[in-house]
């Protein structure tokens, strides 16, 4: 495994990776307590392994798949790279790798959604978003599935979420069809 290829940008500023709202503690190999280092994730569609062999998913996200795994800005022409959002807050009870997965199937009809990862919910029920033009923004959560209480143990991931209108707000954000 390589060095990322945004680390020439941020190599003095790991700070980026975590927001501040994020109280969440670890231990270090000393055996303190510390800050966690990490509470924002990669959409799976910019740049993850969505399309990989191997990489344990199945039906649509696997070789041949219906959706793109977007590895340049160029190639982001639908959504767009306003719409594509490339960072996000993730649950400190849900991170459980670097990046965010949000499940396509069905999109866009809403019957059949899940949560795969859950996003944050720090700022007043709302997770930050980094976009691949460059901005960002907040967006407050409206359905209560998405925002369940915090636990002390990783939450349950892949959980049925039929009509959750948050899970369509990120589909629309992610990627689109080959």
């Amino acid at each position: 495994m390589g060095t990322s290829l945004l680390a020439p940008y941020v190599a003095n500023n790991l700070a980026i990776w975590h927001c501040p709202a994020d109280k969440s503690t670890g231990l270090n190999p000393a055996g303190q307590r510390v800050p966690r280092p990490r509470s924002r994730s990669m959409n799976l569609w910019t740049g993850g392994n969505g399309d990989s062999p191997g990489n344990g998913y199945k039906g649509m996200w696997g070789p041949g798949g219906n959706w793109l795994v977007y590895r340049k800005l160029s190639q982001m022409v639908e959504p767009g790279p306003a719409m594509t959002y490339v960072l996000l807050d993730e649950r400190e009870d849900s991170i459980n790798d670097a990046f965010f997965v949000v499940e396509m199937d069905g999109y866009p009809a809403l019957g059949n959604t899940k949560i795969v990862d859950y996003p944050a919910s720090y700022h007043n029920k709302a997770a930050g978003f980094s976009f691949a033009d460059g901005h960002s923004e907040i967006h407050r959560w409206v359905d209560s599935r998405t925002t369940p209480p915090l636990s002390a143990q990783d939450l349950q991931l892949n959980i049925a979420s039929p009509n959750n209108l948050d899970v369509l707000w990120m589909q629309t954000r992610c990627t689109r069809l080959h």
